[in-house]
């Protein structure tokens, strides 16, 4: 809220002393409308002022700038404290004029010495007061509209500031530039806007459109700018006070104006031509608004200084200068270089050009009548009120327009609302169709409308346009979007289409949107065919959402057969794994009931392993009972006890062959000792199948930086077939295997947290199972219950 406030106060400062001073500028301009003048103009200094047309009696007897008034009619022009030397020049033609005289006598220092000159006194006539009075009083008014609508759209942005504050001290040159050389009475704002303009271009050509890297990072050069604009401008108001003559200050921001917009002008062409892209856009932009109007300016005021009559530019320059706060707010709006991210109100933009067309009504009925003869104040009266009426006139016949002959353009949002409903609520390609016809017929008045649905697949197939162009339609470029191009456009019999356009989307013809001739042969109107496009584009994005939504709906019902399928193959898998896992023991009990039928009798160690069987198939029947991963049961166990049971449950597959272990007496593993055997017992089972008969198989422990490694090798050819499908289930490569002892291992590892890898290393295949150092210990004071 204060944010708002400020900006409310600073905006009403502004308007306030716009109004002041265009006011005061405006009041001293109509008094010098026809007034009595002796051929020329004077600045307050006394010096002869280079505006002014050629045609004027001062030009035409060779006075030039800076040639300087000493005396008229025998007074002598003299300064003193806080009085002009033109002052008597002022005087002196005002009573010549109320006597009735119709010249005064005046004596010019000039650069071949002193010259006595007899100046006619004429009126002012209405093409100088349009182009130094009136028409400047104009543009000024102008610049502080461009102020305030930078100010209202970013009162905090350095670019709307600066580009504000060169436009108001700008209009505050204009106002008082005509006063300063004839009513006098706005002679310090003119000469504060005289030393601060130059600064504020400087300043704004280093900020467009964003800051030079000089300014953004050193913010502190732009104030310096600033700060010497005003000590100058200091300095010609106590020169003013002091009674000092002001001409060698002013010919110093002469050369600092010229200077400043020619400066303006190179930094935006060499800023755009170093720009890429987007920014280069927005230069050119910039670049086509400021810089030539500046460049006439700088021109002007060069040839001002160099005695030459100012309106040799003044056909272009004024011109120029109403331009520049209008193509440049254009610029500014279109880029949003001020970053207010403000949303352009069309009915105001309306607003604001209609007033600017009356105003450039009244001005122009106004010099017409004024360069008649007629008089200025009741030109205005007369085209005041006229330029309005035509203004009220022009909108009423604009609307009536449109609604008679456009009746697309009344009709276009809620049409496009009202389907943008209808499309949200369809998820299907006919419905889509449906929609778009009941649409087009509601608001456009036609025999038929018709929309052709191209089949997807029809339109994949040879790309965009071929398969699913109707029989003599050209093909669409796979690049085009829908409504974009008129497929066909002619007079057609009464059951063809007069239009038909058509709807794509990502290149890929959906479909063609085709209308019949309007009833009563009425035109078709490019407002119609803006919306038909309009249409067609929706119609595009809904057709695309509905194939999308049926696509979606048959890959949900794919993968729910495929969820089902999986949980075939998952139980398919896990009775599998049963038995696989209860292969071991029943090889086991296999071989304890054929020694017993030789009457031979048990070990303690081999009764032992026939009872932890049982106990694991108990607990494997048990686990079946939620038909899920069975819960890791850690617990300690020496890595020698570990490998010992694997190779009883093996025994009967090695034969007489051993299994060489290298495992240090003092290893434990924290591990689920039913799971982890089975991992072992896979492993070893697998390396005797590829060492064969004659080979070797072993198990190492080795302890790491990051734990330790139980490997199991065996000397056997390798590994053949792909190993990246190793592990994977129902892969293998034995002519009687399941494919499953390696997946089981590698879930069992993974289950634990560790990781196994094959490598071929000298001449065997190794497993590795890498253990982190959390799951090893060396001693048994390191179990944990």
């Amino acid at each position: 809220m204060p944010a708002i406030e400020n900006r409310r106060w600073l905006l009403a400062v502004v308007v306030l002393a716009a109004l002041v001073l265009g006011g005061s500028g405006m009041r001293s301009a109509l008094s010098w409308y026809e007034r009595p003048f002796p051929g020329v103009l004077v600045d307050p200094d006394g010096v002869v002022s280079s505006v002014g047309l050629p045609s004027w009696e001062g030009f035409q007897k060779g006075l030039r700038y800076p040639d300087r008034v000493v005396e008229v009619d025998g007074w002598r022009l003299e300064s003193t404290a806080g009085r002009y030397r033109a002052g008597a020049w002022d005087a002196a033609v005002e009573r010549a004029a109320s006597e009735g005289r119709r010249s005064v006598h005046a004596r010019v220092e000039t650069a071949e010495g002193l010259r006595d000159v007899e100046l006619s006194l004429v009126p002012f006539d209405a093409l100088a007061w349009w182009f130094y009075a009136g028409g400047l009083v104009v543009v000024a008014s102008l610049y502080v509209g461009a102020a305030l609508i930078a100010l209202s759209a970013s009162p905090r942005g350095k670019l709307a500031r600066a580009f504000a504050s060169a436009a108001l001290f700008a209009a505050l040159f204009l106002f008082a530039l005509f006063d300063y050389h004839s009513s006098r009475h706005l002679v310090p704002f003119f000469h504060v806007a005289y030393a601060l303009v130059p600064m504020s271009f400087f300043t704004l050509a280093l900020r467009l459109p964003d800051d030079v890297p000089l300014i953004a990072r050193y913010p502190v050069f732009a104030r310096i700018a600033h700060g010497l604009g005003g000590l100058l401008a200091a300095a010609l108001l106590a020169s003013h006070a002091m009674g000092w003559t002001t001409v060698a200050l002013r010919s110093v921001c002469a050369i600092l104006f010229v200077a400043s917009f020619f400066f303006f002008a190179t930094t935006l062409i060499l800023r755009f031509a170093a720009a890429e892209g987007d920014r280069r856009r927005t230069l050119r932009a910039l670049l086509l608004a400021m810089a030539p109007p500046h460049v006439v300016i700088a021109l002007g005021f060069m040839l001002a200084m160099l005695g030459a009559p100012a309106s040799t530019l003044a056909w272009f320059a004024i011109p120029a200068l109403a331009l520049t706060p209008v193509s440049s707010v254009v610029a500014f709006i279109r880029y949003d270089l001020w970053g207010s991210r403000a949303l352009l109100s069309r009915p105001l933009t309306r607003v604001i050009i209609a007033c600017m067309m009356v105003a450039l009504t009244v001005i122009l009925c106004s010099a017409c009548a004024g360069y008649a003869g007629l008089p200025l104040l009741g030109a205005i009266k007369v085209a005041a009120p006229a330029s309005v009426v035509s203004a009220a006139l022009v909108v009423f016949a604009l609307g009536a327009g449109d609604r008679k002959l456009f009746p697309a353009r009344a009709e276009y949002k809620p049409t496009v609302e009202q389907l943008s409903e209808e499309l949200t609520l369809v998820a299907d390609p006919d419905e889509v169709a449906f929609a778009v016809e009941r649409t087009v017929a509601r608001w456009l008045s036609c025999e038929r409308v018709t929309f052709r649905r191209i089949a997807v697949d029809a339109a994949d197939g040879a790309g965009a346009g071929s398969a699913g162009a109707a029989p003599g339609e050209p093909a669409p470029r796979a690049d085009e979007s829908s409504g974009e191009r008129v497929i066909e456009v002619e007079p057609p019999d009464a059951s063809a289409s007069e239009l038909s356009l058509t709807v794509m989307f990502r290149g890929r013809l959906l479909g063609v949107l085709e209308v019949g001739k309007k009833r009563g042969g009425a035109l078709f109107t490019s407002e119609d065919l803006d919306l038909l496009r309009t249409i067609g584009n929706q119609a595009a994005l809904a057709m695309a959402h509905a194939h999308s939504y049926a696509e979606l709906e048959r890959r949900r019902r794919e993968q729910a057969a495929a969820w089902r399928d999986e949980r075939a193959a998952l139980i398919e898998t896990l009775a599998a794994e049963i038995t696989h896992e209860v292969r071991y023991p029943i090889n086991f009990f296999r071989s304890v009931f054929k020694r017993g039928s030789k009457n031979q009798s048990l070990d303690a160690e081999e009764v032992d392993i026939g009872c932890e069987e049982v106990e694991r198939l108990e607990r494997l029947v048990m686990g079946l009972r939620r038909v899920t991963h069975r819960k890791l049961e850690r617990r300690r166990l020496a890595v020698e006890e570990l490998v010992s049971r694997a190779e009883m449950l093996l025994r009967d597959q090695l034969g007489k062959r051993r299994i060489e272990a290298r495992v240090s007496a003092g290893s434990r593993l924290r591990c689920d000792p039913d799971q982890a055997t089975q991992v072992l017992v896979n492993l070893l089972s697998n390396g005797l199948d590829a060492a064969g008969d004659k080979g070797t198989i072993g198990v190492v422990w080795e302890t790491t930086e990051s734990g330790a490694e139980l490997v199991v090798w065996d000397t056997g050819p390798g590994i053949s077939g792909d190993a990246s499908r190793l592990f994977a289930p129902w892969y293998t490569t034995k002519p009687r295997g399941t494919g499953l002892g390696l997946a089981i291992t590698h879930r069992i590892v993974r289950a634990h947290g560790w990781l196994i890898e094959p490598e071929r290393r000298d001449g065997t295949t190794r497993f590795v199972i890498s253990i982190p150092a959390a799951d090893v210990s060396m001693t048994a004071e390191d179990e944990v219950a």
